[in-house]
């Protein structure tokens, strides 16, 4: 498999059984299938080449046939994630907190559901879910170009009374970490992606935002 970004091409098992290493033996009308897995990362060109080498098993021909296969396929990105964080009042023991907001759209041609939207957060951190799961309410789907909005509440925990993740920051700034989006396609397929590092910074270097969300847990 050819990658856009890879300078060298990466070498695929065959699966789900990879057999004899010497061949495999084919009667005349018999077929062999075997699956390639490969975890699309990078949106662009990929190539898929697959090389056979057989011959005929007969008392005339014993010579080695070889013939190559080219498969070219576009990835595309499924989703646009533009996130914006805000920071709250101080929690009851005095810990900072903020909100993180998120519209996910669909970018791609196909109908999608989403199954998992959670942070992944840095030491010292902790968060609050105000989505669909937390309001046990069904998977939103999304036709193309549909956007959901998501939001998560990012507490800041106390040790002794001084908040442990300020005591990794410089200039005030917090990294809270990435973002984790699962989705399912139409035909079952599902995708992942996960974003940068997010953050907060002071006044001047991000714009605090008013939460859109009904209610925020304490």
């Amino acid at each position: 498999m050819k990658t856009p970004v890879s300078a060298t091409a990466t070498k695929l098992d065959l699966g789900p059984d990879p057999g004899p290493s010497d061949g495999v033996d084919l009667e005349a009308g018999q077929t062999l299938q075997r699956v390639v897995d490969f975890d699309l990362k990078e949106e662009g060109n990929h190539v898929l080449a697959v090389t056979v080498s057989y011959y005929e098993a007969t008392e005339t021909s014993g010579r080695t046939r070889t013939f190559r296969k080219l498969y070219q396929f576009i990835c595309k990105a499924s989703l646009i994630v533009r996130t914006k964080p805000g920071a709250l009042p101080p929690g009851r023991d005095g810990g900072r907190r903020w909100v993180l907001e998120a519209q996910l759209e669909n970018c791609s041609e196909d109908a999608i559901q989403l199954e998992r939207v959670a942070l992944d957060l840095e030491p010292g951190l902790a968060y609050s879910d105000c989505n669909w799961e937390a309001s046990g309410s069904q998977r939103p789907g999304l036709q193309p170009g549909e956007v959901e909005q998501v939001c998560f509440v990012v507490d800041e925990l106390v040790d002794g009374g001084v908040g442990v993740a300020a005591r990794s920051q410089e200039g005030g700034r917090v990294t809270f970490g990435s973002l984790g989006i699962g989705w399912r396609g139409e035909m079952g397929n599902r995708g992942f992606l996960s974003t940068g590092k997010l953050g907060w910074g002071p006044p001047g270097r991000s714009k605090a935002v008013e939460p859109r969300v009904a209610a925020l847990p304490l």
